[in-house]
């Protein structure tokens, strides 16, 4: 089928990298002086660890793609430029690098559910009136109370597929949240709203960047099947705040200059770090970068504490199941985002450590209360 990716995630493609997604009249001169394009843009590799985060696509993503090609263009009906460019950046098919142990059938909703929330994502986020923003907030803050065909969809599909009733509900509120947090963003990218401080919009991120539901997925695809209780211990919100530190940090290094160029340079925290720690807008970047190699040396020290934790072994034993599916969650954020086109304008890369050089130095992400 034309237009969807066969091979790894999409490759980077300058050439079809602009998009709508860029404003025209964006001054290529950063607050700091730099000119946008002397940046570069860090990547790293989490496989070149001394302990690799595991990396494969799930054996069924091909069926999956193409099928979930087709529910986009026939139930979702984007506009056609769109509906390319979704697909030209392997936005489905993240779930099946996140995702590698899910059967067929699981892998095949999710792709469903993937295609469907980016769509709605870049609906909040791409630079449009803030009315429509803040109404693709509130489709996402209604879900499970409104009547929303296209989640019910693949939710009834889902559930179908052994979610059990707790995952469920939880991955219904998580949505919500995902649509709440999401509208405190749009505001602060609008200057109606700000953030009191880089935790405050760390703390705000975890969910605005969806992790709560991803955890919800990982729970269900792993067969942790986690009770309230066991979520609510100390090691797992840990686990789970590493994970979503680490995602979050670093798209928020590697979509920067697309941001930029959409004239979103507030509001990002590229920018706020580097005016709250007096750094350039490069320095910055790395710094950020190094952020989410320390998420991921805190994943891995996290992960090795459940055996002391002092709870029963079947507890532990489920929470070592959710803890390698958040692993595997980590590698395959890194390997796509290293591979998609989605933010990449042409920009030069640079390779930082997949080791953190010195941690988190500014003592940024204690757990959210």
């Amino acid at each position: 089928m034309k237009g969807i990716p066969m091979g790894p995630a999409a490759e980077h493609d300058h050439s079809l990298a602009y998009d709508t997604y860029v404003s025209q009249n964006v001054s290529p001169v950063l607050w700091d002086g730099t000119l946008l394009s002397r940046l570069k843009t860090p990547r790293h590799d989490l496989t070149k660890r001394s302990r690799p985060f595991p990396v494969q696509r799930n054996f069924f993503y091909v069926s999956a793609v193409q099928e979930s090609a087709r529910w986009l263009r026939e139930a979702v009906v984007p506009p056609e430029a769109e509906y390319e460019r979704l697909l030209r950046e392997d936005v489905g098919g993240f779930v099946s690098w996140v995702y590698p142990d899910a059967t067929a059938r699981q892998i095949r909703a999710l792709t469903d559910w993937h295609h469907w929330s980016v769509w709605m994502d870049d609906r909040m986020d791409r630079k449009a009136a803030i009315e429509a923003s803040l109404d693709a907030c509130t489709v996402l803050e209604s879900v499970g109370t409104a009547e929303l065909s296209l989640f019910e969809d693949f939710f009834r599909r889902m559930r179908m597929l052994g979610m059990s009733e707790r995952c469920a509900e939880r991955f219904v509120q998580t949505m919500r949240m995902y649509g709440a947090s999401s509208r405190k963003e749009v505001k602060a990218r609008d200057g109606m709203d700000h953030f009191t401080s880089l935790a405050a919009y760390i703390g705000n991120r975890r969910e605005s960047a969806a992790m709560p539901v991803y955890h919800t997925v990982a729970d269900w695809v792993s067969r942790a099947d986690l009770s309230d209780e066991i979520l609510q211990h100390p090691l797992v919100a840990k686990l789970e705040n590493c994970s979503s530190d680490y995602a979050l940090l670093y798209n928020d290094a590697g979509s920067f200059i697309k941001e930029t160029l959409a004239g979103r340079s507030e509001g990002t925290f590229v920018r706020m770090l580097s005016e709250a720690e007096g750094l350039s807008a490069q320095e910055a970047l790395y710094e950020v970068a190094d952020m989410a190699a320390a998420a991921a040396d805190d994943l891995e020290a996290t992960s090795d504490l459940i055996d002391d934790c002092g709870l029963p072994t079947d507890q532990r034993e489920r929470i070592h199941r959710y803890a390698g599916a958040l692993r595997q969650f980590a590698g395959g954020v890194n390997h796509w985002s290293n591979h998609t086109c989605r933010y990449l304008v042409g920009q030069s890369l640079v390779g930082t450590a997949a080791t953190s050089r010195a941690g988190d130095v500014h003592g940024l992400r204690e757990p959210a209360a």
